[in-house]
């Protein structure tokens, strides 16, 4: 049997780990979601409504539920220990959700040996028992970097397809 490309050998350790990251979201493991981000880690949501106006007609993006800006490692942090204890009132009683990840596809970066882009599509289905049900339909850029022999987030761009959004958003993609 004939090994594998290096390209289709980049591409499944990058559906691979993206896989693996969407089980620990789902498994509400925050703690070793968040080991997945670089130190130097960046995390963007623009608005992501098809007409690129409504985020400039938007006057605070924190009454809709979204980051000022781009998130760091830090704020990640604080992120996930709000969730862990349960202190984001909007996460009372905790969501259930499942991450489906699809249209993998990986490039190496441009002139980086340890790094690679990687789009992907995602269906985020989010519940609160008796409460709500939600999917949330996207795409997420993202730019890998092997640390230690193993790849980690050093940045993500999430873009959410919907218009407009339906609530503040309490999940992570």
């Amino acid at each position: 049997m004939a090994e594998p490309s290096a390209g289709a050998q980049l591409q499944y350790e990058v559906e691979q780990f993206l896989y693996g990251e969407a089980r620990l979201l789902d498994q509400r493991r925050f703690a070793d979601w968040l080991a997945l981000f670089t130190d130097d880690a960046s995390y963007s949501m623009p608005i992501g409504d098809p007409d690129p106006r409504l985020e400039d007609s938007v006057p605070d993006r924190a009454a809709l539920g979204l980051p000022i800006g781009d998130y760091d490692k830090p704020f990640l942090a604080l992120v996930v220990q709000r969730l862990e204890t349960q202190q984001t009132h909007a996460e009372r009683p905790p969501s259930i959700t499942r991450h489906l990840i699809t249209n993998v596809q990986a490039e190496p970066a441009d002139g980086a040996r340890e790094e690679v882009g990687a789009r992907s599509c995602f269906a985020v289905f989010q519940t609160r028992p008796g409460r709500f049900e939600q999917t949330f339909y996207g795409e997420r850029l993202d730019r890998l970097r092997r640390v230690d022999g193993q790849w980690r987030i050093a940045h993500r761009r999430v873009m959410l397809d919907h218009s407009p959004l339906p609530r503040a958003i309490s999940i992570l993609f």
